[in-house]
């Protein structure tokens, strides 16, 4: 049936329709592209610099989703914002703030003016009662769905040292079952791992690799906040044309699992239906956007039981007893020494050649390598460009709508956007780098007010006028776009041929939306 079905999408058999989406005769439900993104915020006294580069670039990370996923009508584009520190008697300001959903960009940024880095208590925060405001939302239905979770630490109760609440949230709710209550709805929950703090903890990387696995998303490590922007662009890219070919074969790929399943055998369902599909689709040539940063975890046996544990477990309580110990750092040798060779200050340098060429790409299973890695190419086969306009209609690209629309106003998210003086993706630079923070596990207070991040009024804008110097910027004559941030961690975009990670995590979206898990 599956191959059947696979076939229809390669060849000129129109008889077979078995990958045909059953939501309607066109793969969007209504007139345009519609997208509802929602950023979950760890307000406590790390994340200034956080808050601040959200704050500072929140227009241009609204104006270029529209304009790069081609969104149109009134209200295309929903920003929403959950901000959350802890639970009492760790913290006492608040535990959750829920701005809801806004398309209007003003909305968003007057919300994200209010926050400030401050509280905290006990290094585990409130991730779990933000979970359960940003799944509360009024999602659109037919509206693709993203949730980016920021945060520099874990939820209670999996199992970390000086944890208040050991158990788990005081409000009873369980983040392994909400992350599936977020896939059987759609909404993939990315991480933006705030390193190298999150990595201070035990269990804290290993557990969130493993809940966005749940929801078909990944988790994407950064140890500059100046790279926050483009992140949250190039995950938009891929949310939409996952969403995209979910609604045209979801149906197909969830019957096969199913089937699949019901034959048994040794092998994994899910993973067989992943290699079969991602052949079927490198066959028709699709394409996709694709973002790739390095891991900077270190890979071992253990750390990948327990990626596997939180992934599969129905619960916290469930998963505690099976995790195993991680001995030494978290952090792989390679970034070790990169740090360690870039504390003192140096010059900024775009893209020296990296030591041994390539290496792993992040994504969802464990940070293992993606099936498609961006070609590494010598410094010489790059153009370094302050812009995006300067590349966005370089061959084999389509982040960005390469027409010159109308001037329009840009006060909702919606039809054309005017083109930007700042570039594509936010290329005016980013937000004060991220400010480097070790801890111990005797030293997993966090609750000091982070004051030296925190700018009000004049001084935001002074603020924000120092940090207004534009990243390096590169684009490979392949079209794969390179970008530096303030500490030397860099990125890159690229469309091109589907890649076997995303496939799997198309797989597990299709499994979730077509009821074939359980909560």
């Amino acid at each position: 049936m599956f191959g059947a079905a696979a076939q229809h999408l390669n060849t000129q058999d129109q008889n077979s329709n078995a990958f045909a989406s059953t939501s309607g005769a066109s793969i969007w439900d209504e007139p345009g592209r519609t997208m509802d993104l929602v950023f979950i915020m760890d307000a406590t006294g790390s994340m200034g610099s956080y808050i601040n580069s959200a704050t500072k670039n929140i227009e241009t990370i609204c104006e270029n989703i529209v304009r790069s996923e081609q969104l149109n009508g009134p209200g295309a584009l929903r920003i929403g914002l959950i901000a959350y520190r802890d639970h009492p008697p760790q913290d006492h300001t608040y535990i959750v703030k829920n701005f809801g959903f806004h398309n209007k960009v003003e909305k968003v940024k007057e919300a994200l003016k209010t926050l400030y880095a401050s509280g905290g208590g006990d290094g585990p925060e409130a991730v779990t009662a933000a979970m359960k405001a940003a799944l509360d939302l009024d999602w659109r239905p037919h509206a693709t769905k993203l949730a980016v979770l920021i945060a520099d630490a874990p939820p209670h109760g999996i199992g970390e040292y000086g944890d208040g609440f050991q158990e788990g949230s005081p409000d009873g709710h369980d983040p392994l079952r909400l992350a599936r209550q977020y896939a059987k709805a759609g909404i993939p929950l990315f991480m933006i791992a705030c390193e190298p703090a999150l990595s201070g903890y035990q269990h804290a990387a290993d557990f969130f690799q493993g809940l966005v696995q749940i929801t078909g998303a990944m988790l994407v490590p950064l140890t500059t906040a100046s790279l926050l922007s483009h992140v949250i662009l190039g995950l938009a890219g891929e949310a939409m044309d996952l969403d995209r070919l979910h609604r045209e074969i979801g149906d197909a790929i969830a019957e096969r699992i199913q089937s699949l399943s019901l034959e048994g055998g040794q092998s994994n369902p899910m993973d067989d239906v992943a290699r079969e599909l991602h052949e079927r689709l490198l066959l028709r040539n699709e394409n996709t956007k694709q973002l790739y940063i390095e891991s900077i975890y270190r890979d071992t046996e253990e750390s990948r039981h327990n990626i596997q544990v939180w992934a599969t477990a129905p619960d916290l309580a469930t998963a505690r007893p099976n995790i195993k110990r991680v001995a030494g750092s978290r952090l792989s040798d390679k970034y070790l020494q990169t740090r360690r060779a870039t504390s003192s200050y140096k010059p900024y340098v775009p893209f020296p050649k990296p030591p041994g060429g390539g290496g792993s790409t992040s994504t969802a299973f464990g940070g293992s390598s993606s099936a498609s890695s961006p070609p590494s190419s010598q410094p010489g086969s790059r153009k370094v460009v302050s812009e995006f306009s300067a590349f966005s209609a370089s061959p084999g690209m389509s982040f960005q709508h390469t027409g010159s629309p109308p001037p329009t106003s840009a006060a909702t998210f919606g039809g054309a956007s005017p083109r930007l003086q700042n570039g594509g993706f936010g290329y005016k630079g980013g937000a004060q780098g991220f400010a480097y923070r070790s801890r111990d596990a005797a030293m997993m207070d966090d609750d000091d007010d982070d004051d030296a991040l925190r700018v009000d009024g004049g001084e935001r804008e002074e603020e924000e006028a120092k940090d207004s110097k534009q990243l390096p910027v590169a684009v490979n004559e392949d079209g794969v776009i390179h970008v530096q941030g303030e500490d030397g961690q860099t990125l890159a975009y690229r469309q091109g041929a589907i890649s076997l990670d995303q496939v799997r995590r198309l797989a597990m979206q299709s499994a979730y939306r077509g009821g074939l898990a359980q909560e």
